[in-house]
């Protein structure tokens, strides 16, 4: 992961030196479906646990030009998939996983109209699993936090995230935007897993220029 932050690192510097008047923020929230996470293993029936699948964000940028700026975002989310057995005393088993990510963006201003805003944006992925819960239904109606998905899942994943952001601004400080968002990892959630992990996401956000 050392090569990640020195990227990291790389593309905040250029930030120093500018007017603070150039520096922006933006709050949002949003919808994630993530995919190819499930750990693959014995050919159980796998399922998506969507409604617990959510995160929230907050980002600082600063405009270099009219058309370009740079942003640095975070993210605090979770996500969540099981699968369901057969043949056993065991039901379902449920596990979701809590993330935070750190990711430097550049925007370019691709389309304007009256107070319309289009970028798109190009960035790279950190992302850390903070915690993780498990829980399995079993057939006497009893509960357990056995490990009967596997916790060994990859702490430690990175990705390339492109998105597009639509901003409609009130006026020249304050202004909504929503940003949908495609992310491919770089590697397998668990080493057993057929195809690299991805993540769709849509946020919506407010954003505010000093």
């Amino acid at each position: 992961m050392k090569k990640y932050f020195v990227l990291l690192a790389i593309s905040v510097i250029p930030v120093v030196g500018f007017s603070q008047s150039r520096f922006f923020v933006n709050l949002n929230a949003g919808w994630d479906h993530t995919t190819d996470k499930y750990y693959n293993y014995n050919n159980y029936e796998f399922f998506d646990n969507d409604g617990n699948e959510y995160s929230y964000g907050a980002s600082v940028g600063m405009n270099f030009s009219d058309v370009v700026r740079f942003r640095l975002a975070s993210v605090l989310g979770q996500y969540s998939y099981g699968q369901y057995y057969s043949g056993s005393n065991l039901l379902k088993t449920t596990m979701t996983l809590k993330y935070f990510s750190i990711s430097p963006y550049f925007d370019f201003r691709v389309w304007t109209k009256n107070k319309f805003e289009l970028f798109l944006s190009p960035g790279l992925k950190l992302e850390y699993i903070s915690d993780s819960d498990q829980e399995t239904a079993k057939t006497d109606g009893s509960v357990s936090d056995g490990n009967y998905v596997s916790n060994s899942y990859a702490d430690k994943m990175a990705g390339f995230a492109g998105s597009a952001i639509l901003k409609y601004s009130f006026n020249k400080h304050l202004g909504v935007t929503l940003t949908p968002e495609y992310t491919l990892y770089f590697k397998q959630l668990y080493e057993q897993n057929d195809s690299n992990m991805k993540r769709f996401s849509t946020r919506l956000g407010v954003e505010w220029h000093f």
